[in-house]
């Protein structure tokens, strides 16, 4: 399993509030963890974090994650000191009813709750729909009395995500907001620091690793950094959905289960020679594979890098998670030290010049 280092610096970056857009904090976490290891990395101008094993080997491979979270933007005050919130990303406003929140205020963080109503004071068919419809209707309340009061504590389009933390359930299973995708970062430089500190042989590929910024507002970082890059391989670290929890999830999604295994992505935007390769590694290293499948562009930065200037042979390889974009997503970390174990024993394995083109 993973060594009390590890963890330590997992529970520190999950911590970190990084909504898209916002993602230093956790990005300067990720370059820490790095340097400890020997490894230095820059932020490009877009907010890239950008490291590099083994530069310049003639295969470039990089393994991208994307570093932000979903969140919220203060759009409005009114007369009474009541904050009104945006989506930053993928919200679903039902989600936040009753819950904390935490915005980034003019001199450090300010507390909130999303207030809800007593069903004292509501009727029958109001008690039916007591969360939000949108985030319009879910006013935050920070204990200002005045417009003027709020004002002096935050500003017009701070960036706010919902306080829920750490939380360790049954078993090696953990619960947290911004799982999605700070597991995969954290995954990625957790790789970087194994080949970096343990090698089991030289490496005969460049090895980047790029945490990506803005993902979840529309592949943004992902797209910048693989243009940089310009991988020959690209491996994208994401969440993907869990349907243990949600049997009726499966038509769509297929049997994917926590515990399970790292998710292999399976489609026509991934190479398959890449793909034989990723299962050769599972099975060197006694590792099951979960296969799900893609017909088209997923959403993730697999697709940035197949489709930047020449394009990458890609892959995606997922950790399974449960309750996507909620304050309560769950995952294995069983299934996080199998990926790493894997693309350690993947990117280690490739021979300088592998051929990935498809036969004539």
């Amino acid at each position: 399993m993973l060594s009390k280092k590890a963890l330590t610096f997992l529970r520190e970056l999950v911590a970190c509030r990084a909504p898209s857009g916002f993602e230093q904090d956790g990005q300067r976490l990720l370059a820490r963890y790095l340097r400890s290891a020997g490894v230095a990395s820059a932020f490009d101008v877009h907010g890239n974090l950008h490291a590099v094993l083994n530069e310049g080997a003639p295969t470039k491979v990089m393994l991208e994650a994307h570093c932000d979270e979903i969140g919220f933007l203060v759009q409005y005050i009114d007369e009474n000191g009541f904050l009104y919130l945006i989506p930053n990303g993928g919200v679903t406003a039902q989600t936040v009813a009753g819950e904390r929140v935490v915005i980034q205020g003019r001199e450090g963080p300010v507390n909130g709750v999303f207030g809800v109503r007593p069903p004292h004071l509501m009727g029958a068919k109001e008690r039916e729909r007591v969360a939000p419809a949108d985030l319009s209707e879910a006013p935050v309340d920070i204990g200002a009395s005045s417009k003027a009061e709020a004002e002096a504590l935050v500003a017009l389009g701070a960036p706010a995500v919902v306080d829920a933390g750490w939380r360790e359930l049954a078993g090696t299973r953990v619960s947290c907001r911004g799982l999605d995708n700070r597991i995969g970062a954290f995954i990625a430089a957790e790789v970087v620091r194994r080949l970096a500190e343990e090698p089991l042989a030289p490496l005969n590929v460049a090895l980047h690793l790029v945490g990506s910024v803005q993902e979840e507002l529309g592949l943004i970082g992902g797209q910048t950094a693989a243009y940089q890059v310009n991988p020959d391989i690209g491996i994208c670290l994401d969440v993907g959905f869990a349907t243990d929890a949600t049997p009726a999830d499966r038509r769509k999604m297929g049997d994917v289960r926590l515990g399970g295994g790292p998710i292999l992505g399976v489609g026509p935007l991934y190479n398959p020679k890449l793909r034989a390769l990723l299962e050769g590694a599972a099975r060197q290293e006694g590792i099951a594979l979960q296969p799900q499948v893609r017909a088209r562009a997923s959403g993730n930065n697999a697709f940035s890098m197949r489709t930047q200037r020449g394009g990458a042979a890609v892959a995606l390889v997922s950790i399974p998670l449960r309750y996507m974009h909620s304050p309560v997503e769950v995952v294995d970390l069983a299934d996080v030290e199998k990926i790493v174990r894997l693309l350690c024993a993947f990117v280690g394995g490739l021979p300088a010049k592998p051929d990935l083109t498809p036969e004539l």
